[in-house]
């Protein structure tokens, strides 16, 4: 079973790189990302999303045997990505802009003070907690690889759409707010 997940987590990864391409093309295109790519996206974030923990539970142990402490620190871990993802959503207002279908104001309340990227910022939380609760050496490595491939995801396809976009007050936004996570700056 570990093997298929693993196999299913190569194919997911690879499905990553035309959904990036799919959405440069729709925010060049259309200002906004076509339902297709949306739903594509959601499935490959969401596929990471259940490889992850299923491999964190079929693979657990294999870095040493997990404790109540690692469960415990795990699950908070897991709990608190849980709450930045859903306080993301909550300041967008809309399930419309959590999948960049609507593009029609820069959101800078709530969660969005503190990071300019709380789902992405979450779902590592979530991974990293699974990886913990588990101890599984392979769901740490999913979950490490996550944060660069959503780094370039940010860096070299929703920061470009935004900055022209919004403009300055993006730009301004960007100097105010951690990427991914921090105290706001002057």
């Amino acid at each position: 079973m570990r093997d298929i997940l693993l196999l299913l987590a190569a194919a997911n990864a690879v499905l990553a790189i035309p959904m990036m391409l799919l959405w440069r093309r729709d925010f060049a295109r259309l200002g906004h990302v076509s339902p297709f790519a949306a739903a594509w996206s959601g499935v490959v974030m969401h596929g990471h999303a259940l490889i992850t923990f299923a491999l964190a539970w079929i693979d657990r142990g294999s870095m040493a045997a997990p404790t109540a402490a690692t469960m415990i620190m795990g699950g908070a871990l897991i709990v608190a990505g849980a709450g930045i993802i859903g306080a993301g959503r909550f300041a967008y207002g809309s399930q419309a802009r959590v999948y960049g279908l609507l593009e029609d104001k820069l959101i800078e309340s709530g969660i969005y003070r503190w990071t300019r990227n709380p789902q992405y910022f979450g779902y590592w939380m979530m991974f990293m907690g699974a990886a913990l609760a588990g101890l599984s050496g392979w769901a740490l490595a999913l979950a490490l690889a996550f944060a660069p491939a959503v780094h370039l995801h940010i860096t070299l396809v929703e920061e470009p759409h935004l900055a022209r976009t919004f403009g300055n007050d993006y730009r301004a936004y960007c100097a105010r707010v951690a990427r991914y996570f921090g105290p706001p700056r002057r």
